[in-house]
């Protein structure tokens, strides 16, 4: 979860520790100050640091709710491309 918020914070030029961040937070519309223009900033990010390509079909609003739905959907990403459930810890 803390890559995953590291990512979040550098991507959207935020002064905050990641590790201050709960997991539940609001990426855009919250706590975060996000809005749906730095939707791209951390996809592009993710993508990066992750490894994974984010499928148009994939961009939905349900995916950024908070921090840790997009936790679950890098793991789905990456369980997918290494063809098993995979339990890393992004």
């Amino acid at each position: 979860m803390r890559r995953v918020k590291r990512v979040i914070v550098e991507a959207l030029h935020l002064d905050v520790d990641p590790d201050e961040i709960p997991d539940d937070e609001t990426i855009f519309g919250g706590g975060l100050g996000a809005d749906s223009t730095a939707a791209l900033e951390v996809l592009f990010a993710v993508e990066e640091e992750f490894g994974i390509e984010v499928e148009d079909e994939d961009l939905r609003v349900e995916m950024f709710d908070s921090v840790r739905t997009l936790k679950d959907y890098v793991l789905r990403k990456r369980g997918e491309a290494s063809g098993r459930d995979e339990r890393g810890t992004p």
